[in-house]
């Protein structure tokens, strides 16, 4: 029977952190070596995603629940009208 190697969870943490780090050390250098214009679109670009995302992501959800909550009102009500004319 093979036995399975067990990390430890601060193992794991310890080698996210690395990677992260690493990451990081990566796009430190290709930021060093962008052009002016190139980094300007890059912060623009990441400027949006950061602002315009969560926004539409909260308004979907708004909406959304506006669009259950009055749904679960007309489907009462309905079914209510449903059940008068139903007993004439």
């Amino acid at each position: 029977m093979t036995r399975t190697y067990h990390r430890s969870f601060g193992a794991t943490l310890e080698d996210l952190a690395r990677d992260i780090v690493d990451a990081c050390r990566r796009a430190a250098r290709a930021i060093a070596v962008m052009p002016w214009p190139a980094m300007l679109v890059c912060c623009i670009a990441l400027a949006v995603v950061i602002s315009i995302l969560p926004l539409a992501l909260f308004l979907f959800v708004l909406f959304m629940g506006i669009k259950v909550i009055i749904g679960a009102f007309v489907v009462d009500q309905r079914r209510t009208s449903r059940d008068h004319y139903s007993e004439k």
